[in-house]
């Protein structure tokens, strides 16, 4: 599954630290995160200090040296593993700026570490997974625009139909110039380039499915044209869409 992380929990604990609490010199074999929730905390990684105040969050790959110490702080610990072959790119400090978008999933992952009722590790991985998930991609496109987010909403639910930017203009109450301009700077494509991309992510989900023919798939991503699919398909792919069912159901 591309683009896919398997983290493992391995610890949890939420703590208020006082002036005598302090990390000595010491390694780490885990990934470890410390959410800041109150006050601040001086935090070395590799003889690299880094200053971190409430909403920032402390990130440490596994191999590092380490040392901490702090004038008092309320704060949420994680470790964590990966299996081989995955592995995460995330700078030491993260300055998040409030950790609240976070909060669901970490007292989730409180209540189900503290419970320990049955499957209960697997519900805590699952939300460090949408943790990680936030921390890896929606931080980089944390300056959402409500009318972009409209736009891909649309498509997204209407891929099957014919688009068009006027269409889309009147729905987000914008010009079709303005409309499209918008869109291109805010995704980095184009309205067109983006419902294609979600069409044919839809066309290889459903011709791994082995339940469809290759003009079926078309139709229900919204290609009339079968061998425009074909074309679309294979330009976007790298092989043509038989090919590619072929290479998943064999």
């Amino acid at each position: 599954m591309k683009n896919t992380l398997f983290p493992t929990l391995t610890y949890f604990v939420n703590k208020e630290c006082t002036t005598d609490w302090s990390i000595p010199p010491q390694s780490i074999y885990l990934y470890s995160f410390l959410f800041i929730e109150e006050g601040d905390v001086i935090y070395s990684i590799d003889n690299v200090e880094y200053k971190a105040k409430k909403g920032d969050i402390i990130f440490v790959k596994p191999r590092s040296s380490r040392w901490a110490k702090t004038d008092g702080m309320k704060c949420i610990g994680i470790d964590f593993e990966l299996p081989d072959g995955n592995d995460i790119d995330l700078p030491p400090l993260l300055q998040f700026g409030q950790i609240d978008d976070l909060r669901i999933h970490l007292q989730d992952i409180k209540y189900e570490w503290l419970q320990q009722n049955p499957g209960y590790t697997l519900k805590a991985d699952a939300n460090l997974m949408l943790i990680l998930h936030k921390l890896i991609y929606e931080k980089k496109s944390s300056s959402k625009n409500i009318h972009v987010e409209m736009m891909k909403n649309y498509i997204i639910e209407n891929h099957k139909q014919d688009i068009s930017v006027s269409v889309i203009a009147d729905i987000v109450n914008l010009s079709p110039v303005y409309c499209g301009a918008l869109f291109k700077k805010t995704e980095n494509c184009t309205i067109a380039e983006f419902l294609n991309r979600i069409r044919i992510n839809k066309a290889m989900s459903l011709l791994e499915s082995g339940e469809y023919t290759i003009s079926q798939t078309a139709l229900e991503c919204g290609f009339i044209d079968i061998y425009y699919f074909s074309n679309s398909f294979k330009k976007v792919v790298g092989m043509s869409p038989r090919k590619y069912k072929n290479s998943r159901i064999n």
